[in-house]
Parts: C-alpha cells; structure tokens; sequence
C-alpha cells in the first residue's frame, strides 16, 4: 500500500435505487490514503452558472471520512 499512499482517486457517482428524492448525493465519490490509512472522500461540483455565482463561491466542495463500515461490524 505505500505506493499509493498520499494518494486520491474519484469516481463519478451514478444514481441508485434507494437515493432519495430530494437529497443532494456527492458527484464523486472515491477513496485516498493519507500516512498509510484509507480514507472514503466525497465531492459536490458546483452547477449553479457562472453568471449567478457570488465572488466567493466554491467551485467544488469536499469530504473526507473514515471507511464506511456497515453496523454490527
């Protein structure tokens, strides 16, 4: 693993079945290792036009978390 430490890959999120309606779900979702721990990211790309944005508006916005680990495990 530490070749591909300090490292980062995305991958474009595809709609799912469960999503529910009204939710904002991130664009990307990937995953990165930081010192030799993975890390889940996620990434909201701003699709609001150009013209309408405010002077300080991102243009995307991100998150990092520990992995998901599903409950009872």
């Amino acid at each position: 693993m530490s070749e591909y430490n300090n490292t980062i890959a995305f991958w474009k999120r595809k709609p799912r079945d469960n999503d529910e309606q009204g939710k904002k779900y991130p664009n990307y979702t990937g995953k990165m290792t930081v010192e030799g721990k993975a890390k889940d990211v996620s990434l909201w790309v701003n699709m609001r036009a150009l013209e309408k944005r405010k002077e300080n508006d991102t243009d995307m916005n991100g998150k990092i978390q520990d992995p998901y680990q599903p409950k009872g495990n």
